[in-house]
């Protein structure tokens, strides 16, 4: 086979030389689709750099600075900066607005943090799309990558929006982040009344059922090889009220697991812009008309 053509087989006995040179196979980019070169289009070592790569690594850089610039050297914890788990850096007061936050203010490093680091996952993301296009997969794995950032979109970027601050934001920093978790939902009432923090949470639920499912199936065919494809067969169609191919339940377990994302940033979206209190919005379920006055 020569260099530089893509094999999806890989059949065994390859010395490796050869089938990761296989793979790296010039072209295939977005970038290179879109204007039709891509100069970065580069391997180093055994890893891929693409313009998508230099653009998250710009944000990486300059993100990480900005945070630590002010945590190590400005922050309240500056004389302490070996306590990384103390470090924050707080979104600007909410009288800012959307506008942007005296320069040198922690509001100020806090904005061009999320800046960066927005830009840095955008970057890996599309990477992780290109590299893709490159082995000839399907788009799974950006796709997955692409649901935890919508996350990091909602909570720092469509949320503030919606409420009119960007000092609606989380705070960065590990401990303080958990702190800011933790008041959320409480700001709000109750999560536990959040219909949509319900529902995200049976989901992962749901999708570590059914890994652990096909887990459980592996390890029973392995330990008794005799017990034949039909038992197996019959095990999913018991359990799930169909068949379950190989492929279909890691997509099963895959599609579970993005839902709940999703259903995860519609309870952190609809909090505040819709929803000032969880508890008090099931106000109109016992006045419904087949059982009020009972």
């Amino acid at each position: 086979m020569a260099v530089g053509t893509f094999d999806s087989a890989r059949p065994e006995g390859r010395p490796l030389e050869e089938i990761e040179a296989s793979y790296r196979v010039p072209g295939r980019s977005t970038l290179a689709a879109l204007v039709g070169v891509d100069p970065f289009d580069v391997w180093i070592g055994p890893f891929y750099l693409g313009f998508w790569g230099v653009v998250s690594g710009i944000g990486i850089v300059f993100g990480s600075l900005f945070y630590l610039y002010y945590t190590v050297f400005l922050g309240p914890f500056a004389l302490y900066p070996a306590n990384f788990f103390a470090g924050r850096l707080a979104p600007p007061p909410l009288s800012v607005g959307l506008g942007l936050a005296p320069p040198g203010s922690e509001g100020f490093f806090w904005q061009l943090t999320v800046f960066f680091a927005t830009l840095a996952f955008l970057g890996w993301m599309l990477r992780q799309v290109d590299i893709s296009r490159k082995l000839g997969m399907s788009y799974e794995i950006p796709i997955s990558y692409g649901a935890v950032f919508s996350s990091w979109l909602t909570l720092q970027v469509f949320r503030p929006i919606l409420m009119g601050s960007w000092g609606e934001g989380f705070t960065l920093g590990i401990m303080p982040h958990l702190d800011w978790v933790s008041n959320f939902g409480y700001r709000y009432g109750n999560f536990f009344y959040n219909p949509f923090h319900a529902i995200a949470i049976s989901l992962f639920f749901a999708s570590t059922l059914v890994l652990c499912l096909h887990g459980a199936t592996i390890l029973s065919a392995a330990l008794k090889p005799d017990a034949g494809i039909d038992n197996i067969t019959q095990f999913w169609w018991d359990v799930l009220g169909s068949g379950a191919s190989e492929i279909g339940v890691h997509r099963l377990g895959f599609w579970l697991a993005i839902a709940a994302v999703q259903f995860a940033n519609l309870c952190i979206l609809t909090s505040g812009p819709l929803v000032g209190d969880w508890v008090r919005f099931w106000d109109w379920w016992p006045n419904l008309p087949f059982w009020a006055g009972s």
